[in-house]
């Protein structure tokens, strides 16, 4: 029995020899009634010549055959973000959305389609329609948050990776991401917390009365865990540190 043509393709891919795999799969698309699988095939042993002209080419023919093929745009989009062609895998998306505004995968590319062209802005309300549409969803929420890290928005990163660290049903390894994540900010934070403690006398003063306080007055925002830290701080203070110098007025 004669092999088809994804069958003689595998073994020439198998044997290494891409080229011959890439001229049998481009002789089917050619002949006009290939089945969907030998374009997305071509679009791989393309890709893997970095031909991706040839890859993009093969998957827009895929398209024209069958328009509404998930497969076939959703792998589309990949080789356009692949082969840094942005503009049009965000177009594409976009596209995809207008038909299907809250189908996950469009939204996912156009989310990676930002944040690589470091967009985070744009990445950030993709993210939002994201966590949105799939709140139990902890990847979504993990990437919403490193997002507002990137962003400097501490605190909607910290409320985002507590949640995905305390509460039950992330991965394990997203919640020791999480819990990493919480204890850099925290530190971050009480570096710069310590500095002005050192500089500014009455806010010594008031972070020895109310610490948790005093910190969230001065724009801090830290983890459940960084806030009980806070709280033993004073006694540290008061017995390892020199207090700040007073500004007293000067006549002259």
């Amino acid at each position: 029995m004669k092999p088809t043509t994804l069958q003689q393709a595998e073994e020439y891919l198998q044997r290494g020899r891409l080229k011959q795999a890439a001229r049998v799969l481009r002789r089917a698309v050619r002949s006009g009634d290939a089945p969907l699988e030998c374009y997305l095939r071509l679009a791989e042993v393309c890709r893997l010549q970095e031909n991706w002209r040839g890859a993009i080419e093969a998957i827009r023919a895929a398209l024209q055959c069958q328009p509404d093929s998930i497969p076939a745009r959703e792998r589309l989009i990949e080789l356009l973000l692949e082969s840094g062609r942005l503009a049009e895998a965000i177009a594409e998306c976009e596209r995809w959305l207008q038909e299907m505004p809250e189908h996950p995968t469009p939204l996912e590319h156009l989310l990676d389609a930002h944040w690589q062209a470091m967009d985070y802005l744009r990445a950030l309300q993709v993210a939002n329609r994201l966590v949105q549409l799939q709140p139990r969803s902890a990847y979504y929420r993990l990437r919403r948050a490193r997002l507002l890290d990137n962003l400097g928005r501490h605190a909607e990163a910290i409320s985002d990776y507590e949640q995905l660290a305390f509460e039950a049903g992330a991965p394990l390894e997203i919640m020791v991401w999480a819990t990493l994540e919480l204890e850099r900010l925290d530190q971050m934070q009480m570096h710069q917390m310590v500095r002005l403690l050192m500089e500014d006398a009455l806010f010594w003063v008031k972070f020895v009365r109310d610490p948790k306080g005093a910190a969230r007055e001065r724009g801090f925002t830290f983890s459940r865990v960084g806030e009980e830290v806070l709280e033993t701080l004073p006694d540290t203070l008061l017995r390892e540190m020199p207090r700040p110098p007073r500004r007293n007025a000067c006549y002259s």
